[in-house]
């Protein structure tokens, strides 16, 4: 035999996957610019560097909005937690566009009017009116006949614009309702202005009115007139500077992560000249007037290039081009081609200007992102983000002009494109007015009802924002926030009662609590977790993902019925963290990631002590006055419905005559008490009609028996003197019955001269107690 000494370790059998690696999931991303899922493969491993545009602040954010930020703050935060990539997120304000310049120049002329107003008269109706009138001739004058009809009689032209009249103008311009509704609010404004005036009413709170409903009309009027005389650059930062505060705050409510490096276009102005005159160097762009426009002509096509890589259909397509441009770009002169776009404007008057070797002017739309994103992330980067109604001609303008710049085949490696949003069914447009805004669908959901109704919704989908959905996503939270409420209190309790979680047999041995069940349940676990991530790896689809951990929750739920002498509250708890990770990842605070208050936990505590102190004083004297039991129970049930639901507390009554305890909130355990008391109220007055039905009908039969069988007798016979020996048959059935009831009768009547009770449903149901 081999000494000790001698002996060495034996050969370690390495192990063999279950599955092919061939066939082991990795990440893949729809790209846009292949139109297909690719695997990623970033150019630093472990790195990802992103570019996402960001919003042009003019107005609030709406969920348009929250469409492509909220959908790729997901996509962000799975790539970072999820796969463990360094992102560095880079996103841009757009602080100097055509729609910041109209809206600037628009509210500050309102405003002086409004401002210098003093009352309501003549003259200002006359002038509200004349712009109303130039307001339908230009606005309407896409559908034939619609302007001249409208301004001279209006009220015979709303009358004309039926439900179906109002669909066929649409069709011809999209935007013919909205300019209708304009015009139906400021018509109706200048009725009133002029009833108000004869009446002797020219309060200035009548001018404003008037104002304030024709407000779209008079700005535009207002800015036709005396735009070009805003000149002071300070009236155009305050209101980029006020709407980009309120879009972070309203991505800050809907937790969306803030950029890794954040641009704004006015403070690059020099880098984007600097990178304007290395297009022009290079051969790709010319200046005309003082502008300067990429030559999309000398580009495509040309080195390898390709112009249009995102969208090639939309080539050409002048309205979107036009749209790009901006509606003071496309009055901008000196461009080989329609399909050319400006990289340089030269100012006119009533716009904020920079040097330039050019001559003054500003940037242009698409080169703003070229040179923000070039300057954090270079030559090249892996991502680059937005929503799909800008994959052209922004982003493909995007392309074009940085890989001219950089003379490269390829600037962004994977294009995602958020999909469109519609409410309700209906495409929402910020130029059509047809939009919700953030702020107003937090009035009504949650910031974490928002993100679980995205989660639920691929992200470069469609998406339909509609109630029905929405309720699906609140009643996915409560599923959720039910399972982690009852693991908590299991756990609780479990902990708390000296068992540790054992099973305590006949003989007082106690057994493991890992069975057939817990089995089932944990390998349906570990397959839900393969799903979610075969899910992520497919292009981050959430919907799946969500999918897979509802079928969990489900599956949860069946296995908690048992109750807590039953279940294994470690397999429990291990699902619950598991899903409270995913969810973190995803964005979503809920479970164990909820964020808590130490100060308020303290406060909750303290509320607690003392409710349960006063409890204790009630029940104390209770026992020294001797009271009837019912007394207790009542003082018990009124602590669990009205003191702990204060606090949000909630006391689960269970079969064993236990209750589990559950830390929620108070709106939650009033709503859950008062719909409790709801269902009981309606059973009981369920019972209580159904009673008032049997009362009714049993009085009715008695009813019958006032009188006796011979009268009934008699009265047959005076009715039919002959009768057949059938009919006689037919009597003496029914003297029978009636002698029943006329007996239940007198003994009725013995009892109300006895009692003293009325002849009435009150006295009837108080000789059936009687009775009984």
């Amino acid at each position: 035999m081999a000494s000790s000494s001698s002996r060495v370790q034996p050969n370690w059998h390495a192990p063999s996957s279950a599955e092919n690696n061939s066939n082991k999931p990795v990440l893949k991303l729809y790209n846009s610019l292949t139109k297909t899922k690719t695997e990623f493969v970033p150019k630093r491993p472990g790195h990802v560097s992103w570019y996402n545009c960001g919003p042009t602040v003019y107005d609030a954010a709406h969920m348009g909005h929250a469409r492509t930020y909220l959908s790729m703050d997901i996509i962000r935060r799975v790539m970072e937690s999820y796969f463990g990539y360094q992102v560095q997120f880079v996103q841009n304000v757009t602080d100097i566009d055509d729609k910041i310049i109209l809206r600037a120049r628009q509210q500050y002329l309102f405003n002086n009017l409004k401002n210098s107003t003093e009352s309501l008269n003549n003259e200002l109706i006359e002038r509200v009116e004349k712009y109303w009138n130039d307001y339908a001739t230009s606005k309407l004058s896409a559908v034939k006949g619609a302007a001249s009809e409208a301004t001279s009689d209006w009220t015979a032209f709303v009358a004309m614009m039926t439900p179906e009249a109002l669909a066929k103008a649409v069709l011809v311009d999209e935007k013919f309702k909205m300019h209708f509704t304009a015009l139906q609010a400021s018509r109706a404004a200048i009725d009133v202005a002029k009833c108000a005036l004869a009446q002797g009413n020219n309060a200035k709170q009548s001018a404003e009115v008037l104002l304030d409903t024709s407000q779209d009309i008079v700005s535009l009027a207002l800015d036709k007139t005396e735009g070009e005389a805003v000149t002071d650059s300070k009236i155009f930062r305050e209101l980029s500077s006020y709407w980009e505060d309120m879009y972070f705050k309203d991505m800050k409510a809907l937790n969306v992560l803030s950029p890794s490096v954040k641009t704004r276009v006015s403070e690059f102005v020099p880098e984007i000249v600097t990178y304007v005159k290395k297009i022009i160097a290079n051969g790709y762009a010319y200046e005309a007037d003082g502008s300067v426009y990429f030559d999309t002509a000398r580009f495509d096509g040309h080195e390898g290039h390709h112009y249009a890589k995102l969208e090639p259909k939309s080539k050409g397509d002048i309205a979107l081009i036009e749209d790009g441009e901006g509606s003071l770009g496309t009055k901008l002169q000196g461009k080989r081609s329609q399909n050319d776009f400006a990289l340089w404007k030269a100012s006119k008057p009533g716009e904020p200007v920079w040097d330039s070797p050019w001559g003054k002017g500003r940037p242009g739309w698409h080169i703003e992102c070229s040179v923000m994103a070039s300057a954090v992330l270079g030559d090249n980067m892996d991502i680059h983000s937005g929503g799909v109604d800008l994959a052209f001609p922004h982003h493909d303008n995007e392309l074009a002009q940085s890989e001219a710049h950089y003379n490269c085949p390829q600037w962004v490696n994977y294009f995602l494109h958020a999909g469109h949003l519609h409410v309700e069914g209906q495409k929402m447009s910020k130029s059509l007015k047809n939009f919700i805004t953030i702020q107003e669908a937090l009035k009504t959901y949650s910031p974490r009802q928002l993100r679980i109704f995205f989660l639920a919704h691929q992200w470069n989908t469609k998406m339909d924002f509609k109630q029905s959905g929405m309720q699906e996503a609140v009643g996915m939270e409560t599923t959720m926030k039910n399972l982690f409420d009852n693991v908590a209190a299991l756990s609780d309790r479990i902990r708390s009662d000296g068992s540790r979680g054992s099973t305590i047999l006949p003989n007082g041995d106690i057994s493991h609590r890992w069975r057939d069940d817990e089995n089932e349940l944990s390998t349906f676990f570990q397959e839900r977790v393969d799903g979610v991530h075969f899910a992520l790896c497919d292009s981050i689809n959430t919907p799946v993902a969500m999918d897979e951990i509802m079928s969990l929750i489900n599956q949860t739920n069946k296995y908690l019925v048992k109750g807590a002498a039953y279940v294994n509250i470690d397999l429990l708890e291990d699902i619950t963290s598991w899903i409270s990770r995913m969810m973190e990842i995803f964005g979503v605070e809920m479970g164990d990631n909820a964020k808590s208050n130490a100060g308020a936990d303290k406060e909750f505590l303290m509320q607690c002590l003392r409710t349960l102190s006063s409890f204790r004083d009630k029940v104390r004297q209770l026992a020294l006055d001797k009271k009837d039991p019912k007394e207790y129970l009542k003082l018990s049930d009124e602590l669990r419905d009205v003191q702990l639901a204060e606090l949000g507390v909630a006391l689960d009554d269970q079969k064993d005559g236990t209750a589990l305890v559950k830390i929620l909130t108070p709106e939650e355990v009033k709503k859950a008490r008062d719909e409790k008391l709801a269902q009981q109220a309606a059973k009981a007055a369920q019972a209580a009609a159904a009673k008032a039905q049997r009362l009714q009908k049993g009085w009715d039969r008695l009813q019958k028996g006032k009188k006796s069988p011979e009268d009934i007798e008699k009265e047959r016979k005076q009715e039919n003197p002959e009768m057949s020996k059938n009919q006689v048959k037919k009597l003496a059935k029914e003297m029978d019955v009636q002698k029943g009831l006329h007996s239940e009768y007198q003994k009725y009547e013995a009892f109300l001269k006895e009692s003293g009770e009325p002849d009435s449903l009150e006295g009837y149901e108080a000789y059936l107690k009687h009775t009984k």
